[in-house]
C-alpha cells in the first residue's frame, strides 16, 4: 500500500514505488544449486568447476568423497585438499552444502570400510577439519555413510551406529547446520524430542531427495499415523509434512525432486503447495531434469504477481526467504521527531537461518542519518508480517531500507527494485 502523508504541516512525504518486482534476487543460504564431486585425496581440478558456475546461484554442493581413505587416517594432503575446496568457494562468494561420503555411484556396501571404528575415527577427523576450515559452510548433509551419503543400503544404518556418528557431527562448529535424509531419522537421533515436543537447540533439517518421486517420497514418509507406531516409524505423509514445517522454522529443508513417472498428470498445484508447507530452502537445479523441465512449461495460476509465469519462475523466486515492503508510515510528534515505519511480509517458503539487520536511513546527499534494527528480518515465517521502526533526528531527504547478514556484513536483497547496494528507495521528505 502507498500513500501520501500529510501528518503535519512541517512535513510532507512523498513515497516512491516500493511494491513487488520479479528482478532475479541471489540471496545468502537459498535457491538452487549445482553438485561438486571431489576425491578428497586428489587435488582438485577448478578448471572444469569454473566451466560450470553459475553466477545466479549462491548455493553448491560440495560433494567429498573418502572411498580413496577408507581404510587409511585423512592426512596433511588431504586436509590441504579440503581447504582449498573450501577456500575456492569462498573467493567465488558461495555458500556451500557439505556431503561426506564413501560413496557417489551407489555401491556403498563396497566402499565402506570393513569396521564401523574407521568410520567414527573418519567422522571424527572430518568433523575436526570442518572446525578448522568452515568459511563459507552453510549444511553437512549426511552422516558419512550409504549410497550416495544418504544414510540407506549400508551395513551401518543401524540406531546405535548412526547416533555415535550424529555426536561427533554435532561437535561442528555451531553455526554450520546438520542435516539427515528423513523424518524418521532426525527423530531416532533426537529421542528428548518425544518428551519435550521442544525442538530448541537443534540444528538438524532434512534433505528429503525423493521429493514428489513416489506417493511416499521414495521411502521418505510411510503411509500410518503417529498414533499407530510412534516416534519410531515413519509417519504417513500429512503428518510428516506437518512434521517437516516445524522443523523448518529452525533448520533448512532443502534436497532433489524427482518426476514420478508412474503419473500421467503429476499434480503441480500439490508441489508448489508441499514446498510451501513444508519449508523448502534450497534444490538441486539438475535432478531430476524431467520434472524441473515440467515446472518450465507449466503456468502458475496462484495469486500474486507470478500469476501467469512459470511454475520453476513461480518456485525459483520462493525457495527459502522472499522479503517485500507492504506499507511505509512516517509520522512527526510534538518534539519534532520522525517515526518512519516499515511493513515488511515474507513470501518465501521459509524463514531466514541467520541473524539479519534492517537498515533505515534519511539523507540528503551531504550527510544521513541511518538506524539499525537488529535481527529485524528473523522468525519471519512464510505469509508472516513484521512492522520495522526507526526515530529521526533528520527531518528531510531521501528515505531507504536495506539489509544485511549480521554475521558478515553481506547484503540482503528485496523483492524490489533496489540500487547497486541493495538499497530501497521509500520516498521522499520535504519540509
Amino acid at each position: 500500500m502507498i500513500r501520501l502523508l500529510h501528518r503535519d504541516k512541517s512535513f510532507k512525504f512523498y513515497p516512491f514505488d516500493y511494491s513487488e518486482k520479479k528482478n532475479k534476487i541471489v540471496n545468502p543460504l537459498r535457491g538452487w544449486y549445482k553438485i561438486f564431486y571431489f576425491d578428497i585425496a586428489e587435488t582438485p581440478d577448478y578448471s572444469f568447476i569454473e566451466s560450470q558456475n553459475d553466477d545466479s546461484q549462491k548455493l553448491v554442493m560440495a560433494f567429498v568423497d573418502i572411498s580413496s581413505v577408507k581404510d587409511e587416517d585423512i592426512d596433511e594432503k588431504c586436509r590441504e585438499n579440503f581447504k582449498s575446496i573450501l577456500r575456492y568457494f569462498v573467493s567465488k562468494n558461495k555458500d556451500v552444502i557439505l556431503r561426506f561420503a564413501y560413496d557417489h555411484v551407489g555401491r556403498a556396501m563396497e566402499k565402506e570400510p570393513s569396521s564401523f571404528k574407521t568410520v567414527l575415527k573418519h567422522a571424527d577427523e572430518l568433523i575436526s577439519l570442518v572446525n578448522e576450515a568452515n568459511e563459507g559452510i552453510f549444511i553437512i548433509q549426511g552422516l558419512l555413510v550409504g549410497n550416495w551419503g544418504e544414510m540407506h543400503s549400508s551395513r551401518y544404518i543401524y540406531d546405535q551406529k548412526l547416533t555415535e556418528l550424529y555426536e561427533i557431527y554435532k561437535k561442528s562448529d555451531k553455526r554450520i547446520f546438520l542435516s539427515v535424509r528423513k523424518p524418521l531419522q532426525w527423530r531416532m537421533l533426537n529421542l528428548n524430542f518425544a518428551k519435550t515436543g521442544s525442538m530448541e537447540n537443534i540444528r538438524t533439517g532434512i534433505f528429503n531427495d525423493g521429493m514428489f518421486g513416489s506417493d511416499t517420497d521414495l521411502g521418505t514418509y510411510g503411509f500410518k499415523s503417529k498414533e499407530e507406531v510412534g516416534f519410531r516409524s515413519e509417519w504417513n505423509v500429512k503428518e510428516e509434512r506437518e512434521f517437516l514445517n516445524a522443523i523448518s522454522k529452525n533448520s533448512p529443508v532443502g534436497g532433489e525432486v524427482v518426476l514420478d513417472k508412474e503419473k500421467n498428470n503429476p499434480d503441480v498445484s500439490f508441489m508448489i503447495s508441499t514446498l510451501k508447507d513444508t519449508g523448502v530452502s534450497y534444490l538441486n537445479s539438475e535432478h531430476d531434469k524431467d520434472l524441473i523441465n515440467l515446472w518450465k512449461s507449466a503456468r502458475y495460476t496462484g495469486s500474486g504477481i507470478f500469476n501467469g509465469d512459470s511454475v520453476y519462475d513461480y518456485v525459483d523466486a520462493h525457495l527459502g526467504y522472499r522479503f517485500v515492503i507492504e506499507n511505509v508510515k512516517v509520522k512527526k510528534d510534538r518534539n519534532g521527531i520522525l517515526t518512519i515505519s516499515v511493513t515488511i511480509k515474507n513470501n518465501g517458503f521459509a524463514p531466514v537461518y541467520f541473524d539479519c539487520d534492517v537498515y533505515l536511513e534519511i539523507s540528503d546527499g551531504a550527510e544521513a542519518e541511518t538506524h539499525a534494527i537488529k535481527a529485524g528480518l528473523n522468525d519471519l515465517f512464510n505469509g508472516d508480517r513484521k512492522t520495522v521502526s526507526a526515530s529521526f533526528l533528520k527531518d528531510k531527504g531521501l528515505v531507504t531500507l536495506y539489509a544485511k547478514r549480521s554475521e558478515n556484513n553481506e547484503t540482503v536483497y528485496f523483492a524490489s527494485d533496489f540500487d547497486e547496494k541493495g538499497r530501497v528507495l521509500l520516498g521522499k521528505i520535504d519540509e
